[in-house]
């Protein structure tokens, strides 16, 4: 079986490095502090705070993109005073027009404002509170919907602490092997995943690999029977119970996904069933590419265990008498 020390290797490669986190704090520090103390702005907002899997300590390393940077993707929430009975699409254009005088490269959204600069790209997105309840904007719809970020990531740490702090480096591997293995779709993505991963996973198992294999072979029989209707599965927001993840998702983008985790679901247990190192690295490269790393014969190992269990020591119940030299006494 592949050592487990094969899997924490590769979960340390696709960290973002201390440099990304660095330009993602920069980053949404300074878009905060400047709608904080915007001269007109600062009258709308009541708080902010990041979310997002930078949040929740879900992420994996950026793309790298064209210009060789390795931009991070940052949620950052802005709680702002409008009420209930405001247009949505007032709310998100009056965040764009106040945005986009300080930054170049900005865009508005159905639910957000995208930025890009150089070292991060940030989706800000506004929410109000009405009667103690959270919402957030949908400007094409043109309606409120109810939201709950802080549930999300006080959520994410209840799963990941239930499953002995494997739960959070599962998500990023099954993040990693959705962008190595795209499907037509882009979804599902980021925070279904993760709620995917902690419907499907074994809390009791510890060895990475027999996670992987084990998370991908209850996708395919939990979802099974919603795939086999053409119907979408309802997998519920943990944030708000009445919603479902998947909802805007097409059952394509859902089937796609579910088709390549029921392919890989047999190549993780050919995997898994390997004894050859060069063929334990061949599989686990389809399922994670090429950053998996080698995994290394422990062939020195085997062939000293071998010895050992192998050799016959005996000891003879009378001591021996050495045969002397012919000239000593």
């Amino acid at each position: 079986m592949t050592p487990q020390s094969c899997f924490t290797s590769f979960l340390r490669d696709i960290e973002p490095s201390p440099t990304t986190k660095s330009d993602a704090s920069t980053a949404h520090t300074n878009l905060r502090t400047y709608l904080r103390n915007h001269s007109e702005f600062k009258y709308r907002h009541v708080n902010s705070y990041l979310s997002g899997s930078y949040k929740r300590d879900t992420a994996i390393r950026p793309r790298r993109a064209k210009d060789g940077v390795e931009r991070p993707d940052i949620d950052i929430i802005v709680e702002i005073n409008f009420r209930f009975s405001d247009n949505p699409k007032g709310v998100v254009s009056e965040l764009y027009n106040t945005i986009s005088a300080e930054y170049d490269v900005c865009r508005p959204q159905d639910r957000s404002v995208g930025i890009f600069t150089p070292k991060a790209e940030m989706d800000v997105v506004p929410i109000i509170k009405y009667n103690g309840i959270l919402y957030i904007p949908d400007r094409k719809a043109e309606t409120w919907h109810v939201t709950n970020p802080p549930k999300h990531t006080q959520w994410t740490t209840q799963i990941n602490n239930q499953a002995d702090g494997r739960f959070k480096p599962l998500v990023k591997m099954m993040k990693w092997w959705r962008r190595v293995n795209p499907t037509k779709n882009k979804k599902p993505k980021g925070f279904v995943i993760e709620c995917i991963v902690a419907e499907c996973m074994d809390y009791d198992e510890s060895h990475y690999g027999k996670l992987v294999v084990k998370t991908f072979e209850n996708i395919v029989s939990r979802y099974a029977v919603s795939v086999g209707r053409g119907q979408l599965p309802f997998i519920q927001d943990p944030g708000v119970s009445s919603n479902s993840v998947t909802e805007g998702m097409t059952i394509s983008a859902f089937e796609g996904f579910y088709n390549k985790a029921k392919a890989h679901s047999v190549v993780a247990r050919q995997a898994l069933a390997a004894d050859n190192p060069a063929e334990q690295t061949r599989l686990w490269r389809i399922i994670f590419g090429d950053r998996f790393p080698v995994v290394k014969s422990n062939m020195n190992e085997s062939l000293l265990g071998a010895a050992l269990s192998s050799a016959k020591h005996t000891f003879p119940n009378e001591p021996i008498r050495p045969d002397k030299p012919s000239g000593f006494a």
